[in-house]
């Protein structure tokens, strides 16, 4: 199994950096994970989103899903099959097409088949299987963890979680967000401290810690030694356009 990141900055993107986006590819089978502003630019490098199995969006905050709208004109001007698999939370095909125009709409449709994910909801695609659970945010989002020759847990946005140590339990990749660092760890927005990645680490006895999501004024150096700190295994931080055997 191959993961490449294609983005993992919080909240906004800075040069050289994309919100949240992972390439996730195993033989034939491609997946990408969210879909956040710069991450259609960073997947050209790699694969023709002609070629993606499934799209999953585990929520919908913007920094994880913008970049549908340009790549709804690639895919409707290009050429390839369609219409693309968006794996979606309930209600979000109705939440994506707001901004579209009534002209639009349609050709947004034809482009993209929207399917409702749920905790405990698992389906299989291609080389993968995936199965899906809800984790505490500030609106409805899932984790999801994928497997194929390995195993790996993608927590997506949430505070901390038992579910989430359930999920990754012995996994051979946790790919954990980690917008705090300990000195705003008490802060109750909604998300991990890097020392908390590293705790649910910990407790699930996963094989490697992949730290993404870190607040782009952060030094993601700092966040890295936290989540050591707690964890006692191998952390990595999540580069863009990098890849990472599992």
């Amino acid at each position: 199994m191959e993961l490449i990141v294609l983005g993992s900055s919080a909240a906004y993107p800075v040069p050289g950096k994309a919100c949240s986006g992972y390439l996730v590819r195993e033989a034939n089978t491609n997946i990408l994970l969210d879909l956040g502003t710069g991450v259609l630019g960073n997947l050209f490098r790699w694969a023709d989103p002609f070629d993606l199995d499934a799209v999953v969006i585990t929520h919908l905050h913007t920094d994880h899903f913008l970049d549908i709208y340009p790549l709804r004109y690639y895919l409707q001007f290009g050429e390839g099959a369609l219409p693309l698999r968006i794996l979606v939370p309930a209600g979000a095909e109705e939440f994506l097409v707001r901004i579209v125009s009534n002209d639009g709409r349609q050709k947004f449709l034809e482009v993209f088949e929207f399917e409702t994910i749920w905790g405990g909801a698992s389906l299989e695609i291609g080389d993968f299987r995936l199965e899906f659970f809800e984790v505490p945010h500030l609106i409805p989002t899932y984790g999801v963890v994928i497997e194929g020759g390995s195993r790996m847990v993608y927590s997506s946005d949430c505070s901390y979680s038992s579910g989430l140590v359930d999920a990754a339990r012995g996994v051979d990749m946790l790919i954990c967000e980690a917008m705090l660092q300990e000195k705003n760890a008490h802060l109750q927005v909604g998300h991990l401290s890097a020392g908390l990645a590293g705790k649910i680490a910990r407790e699930a006895d996963v094989k490697r810690l992949l730290l993404t999501h870190i607040w782009p004024a952060y030094d993601p150096s700092v966040s890295k030694k936290e989540a050591e700190a707690f964890f006692g295994g191998e952390v990595v931080l999540a580069e863009e356009n990098k890849s990472y055997e599992i």
